[in-house]
C-alpha cells in the first residue's frame, strides 16, 4: 500500500504531512461521532481546522479521505499481525483463532469507524490485498504451531479469513456489537480448520 494511494498530491513538507494527518484524524472522529453519512468535506475541514481548499489540495472528495484512512488502518493492522505472528505459537486450533483474532478485535473495538469504512466504503482491491496478507499470516501461525501440515493448500487459509471477515461484518458493522455472532463464527471456523488438521 502506498501512502499516497488516495491523495491527489503527496505532501512534501512536514507541515503538509501534518495537515493530511489532521484531516484523517478529524474524519475518524466525525465518523465515530455521527456516522459515515453525516460526514462532509466541509465538516472534516472544520474539525481539522484547515480551509476546505486545503483538504481539496490533497483529496478529491470525502470518499478519498475515507479510503486513505482505511489504507492507513489496514497498514497498521497488517504490520501488527506480521510482528505478532512471528513471536506467537498456538497450542490448538481454538487458541490460534483467539490469538489471531485478538489483533483484529482490539483494533475494531477501539475503532468501530474502521469496521464501517472497511465493509461499507472499502476499495475492494485494497480489502482483497489485506485478506490475502491475513491468510498468509494466519497460515504461518497454524503451520509453525504444528496445527496443520506444512503442505496445506493455501486456499484453506483464504477461506478461513473469509469466514472470519463475514463474522466480523455481522457482529460489528452496526451497534450494538453482537458477541453471539462472534462465538458462532469461531465455532464454524474451528470446525472448518479441524477438518484440515490431518
Amino acid at each position: 500500500m502506498t501512502e499516497t494511494g488516495r491523495l491527489r498530491r503527496a505532501p512534501a513538507q512536514s507541515r503538509s504531512r501534518e495537515r493530511v494527518e489532521r484531516i484523517l484524524d478529524a474524519a475518524r472522529e466525525l465518523v465515530c461521532d455521527s456516522g459515515i453519512e453525516a460526514v462532509t468535506t466541509r465538516t472534516i475541514a472544520e474539525r481539522a481546522a484547515v480551509p476546505v481548499a486545503t483538504l481539496y489540495q490533497f483529496f478529491a472528495n470525502r470518499e478519498a479521505v475515507f479510503q486513505q484512512m482505511l489504507e492507513r488502518d489496514i497498514e497498521r493492522i497488517d504490520r501488527r499481525i506480521a510482528e505478532d505472528v512471528q513471536a506467537l505459537r498456538a497450542s490448538s486450533i481454538a487458541d490460534a483463532i483467539a490469538v489471531f483474532a485478538t489483533v483484529h478485535r482490539t483494533h475494531f473495538l477501539q475503532h468501530l469507524e474502521f469496521v464501517a469504512l472497511y465493509f461499507a466504503t472499502g476499495d475492494r482491491e485494497l480489502v482483497r490485498t489485506h485478506q490475502r496478507r491475513c491468510a498468509v499470516s494466519f497460515g504461518q501461525l497454524l503451520i509453525t504451531s504444528g496445527l496443520v501440515p506444512a503442505h496445506t493448500d493455501h486456499r484453506v487459509f483464504a477461506v478461513a479469513i473469509a469466514i472470519a471477515e463475514g463474522t466480523i461484518e455481522q457482529a460489528y458493522r452496526s451497534a450494538p456489537r453482537n458477541e453471539w455472532v462472534v462465538g458462532q463464527g469461531r465455532m464454524v471456523l474451528q470446525l472448518y480448520l479441524e477438518a484440515h488438521c490431518g
